[in-house]
């Protein structure tokens, strides 16, 4: 997690980037662009922004898993850029959003990650992390690679390497269920925490974290869910329990220290405006992530993904992913794009770094060539097989959101838990 922001602007507005990396300022000044870098310092490494070689200058929100073991992001994002040009995205694994300015080329190029897990904004030839550092700007799309010639209004854009939809051939889990313990690993770093519910999405991460013997917090806030199961999963980390009061606060806090934030979602075929400090799945993040840095953890690890990705089949007649696949609305738009913003602003205010298993490149693309049947056999399907495989206790076939009580609300006594071991 970083914030940052290149304008023209001296006076242009820092405060709510600011908040997304607390650890370490650095300004520049380059032809008459002021390069603004907030850091955040994740597991005691610190790689001070800009990074400039020669007559490059590039800054980076997020984290490059691909990184040589002798390199840095400096060195992987900057010597990439001179071999591949303006492609040069194509070749990093991570959650990223990159702008890149070549001074000698006279080129500012702009670079998400397949699902723009990291905000960006551009207008014209500035870019920043949220818009209220320019004014205002256009959020850029998921997988897309923007040029902008810095003398001449030009620019064009273009998507990155596709995913498979054609070829759904795969007969077992396994492939799956390696990719997402890879994709956990990678991510889990010492310290990181997890907010933790009843679902299968987080479920599913936690499951992954004890399998693989990672150092990690698991936070919970009692919400509307089972919560026999909440507490049989999360016994060493906290379960909060949140009252009016608590959720008064909470928003009252992000309301003065977040990016405001408003997105669209598509319910029941009518497009919807979503306030995001209106909704209580913010204000218990927020409760997670105040208690979290306090206690000098900086990653957590999202089941954002889970649904979008796995559970897509509302886009086709009898729930079930079909024989002839194509790109459903909400993988890498709608819900995604929404549910992401959320959660990216939210973390932001805390200085706190989000990562993503179930947005995973690999993950995503396995899931894509399993076997329609394979696909369909239960919900959530690869994670139910993953639990199942793993004893790990989940409730079959329950969706759960995470949504802390409203006041006075009786949460419910009872649902059945399924916990199958297999040798």
């Amino acid at each position: 997690m970083s914030g940052f922001l290149v304008t023209r602007n001296r006076n242009a507005e820092h405060r709510f980037i600011a908040r997304r990396g607390p650890d370490l300022t650095r300004m520049l000044e380059v032809e008459g662009y002021h390069f603004s870098h907030y850091l955040l310092n994740v597991a005691g490494k610190r790689a001070p922004q800009p990074f400039v070689d020669g007559d490059i200058v590039c800054v980076l929100d997020g984290a490059i898993y691909n990184t040589p073991s002798t390199g840095s992001d400096s060195e992987t994002l900057i010597s990439l850029y001179r071999q591949h040009g303006e492609n040069f995205s194509r070749y990093l694994d991570g959650e990223f959003a990159v702008a890149l300015y070549d001074f000698g080329r006279r080129v500012m190029v702009l670079a998400t990650d397949p699902f723009g897990t990291k905000p960006l904004f551009w207008n014209g030839t500035e870019a920043a992390s949220y818009a209220s550092g320019l004014g205002t700007g256009e959020q850029v799309a998921p997988d897309t690679v923007i040029v902008r010639n810095l003398d001449r209004n030009e620019s064009h854009r273009r998507s990155g390497p596709p995913f498979d939809f054609d070829h759904q051939e795969k007969d077992s889990y396994n492939d799956w269920i390696v990719a997402f313990e890879q994709a956990v690993k990678k991510r889990a770093t010492e310290g990181c925490y997890l907010p933790l519910s009843a679902g299968y999405d987080s479920g599913g991460i936690d499951c992954a974290l004890r399998q693989l013997g990672c150092e990690y917090k698991a936070y919970s806030v009692e919400g509307e869910e089972n919560l026999v199961l909440l507490r049989q999963r999360n016994r060493e980390g906290e379960v909060l329990r949140m009252d009016a009061a608590d959720l008064a606060a909470q928003k009252a806090f992000l309301r003065v220290h977040a990016e405001k934030a408003s997105y669209r979602v598509l319910r029941d075929g009518v497009l919807q405006e979503c306030d995001m400090l209106e909704d209580r799945a913010c204000c218990g993040l927020a409760l997670i992530h105040a208690l979290a840095r306090r206690a000098g953890r900086t990653v957590f690890l999202s089941g954002q993904g889970g649904d979008e990705i796995l559970d897509a089949r509302r886009d086709w007649p009898g729930y079930r992913f079909p024989a002839q696949l194509r790109q459903w609305s909400d993988f890498s738009g709608g819900f995604q794009t929404a549910y992401l913003t959320k959660e990216e602003f939210v973390a932001g205010t805390f200085g706190a770094e989000g990562r993503f298993p179930y947005l995973d490149r690999t993950v995503v693309q396995e899931f894509l060539w399993l076997s329609p049947d394979l696909k369909n056999r239960h919900y959530k399907a690869p994670l139910h097989e993953y639990m199942t495989r793993c004893g790990y206790p989940f409730d079959e076939g329950v969706k759960t959101g995470f949504c802390p009580l409203p006041e006075g609300h009786i949460p419910w006594p009872w649902v059945k838990v399924v916990k199958v071991v297999v040798d």
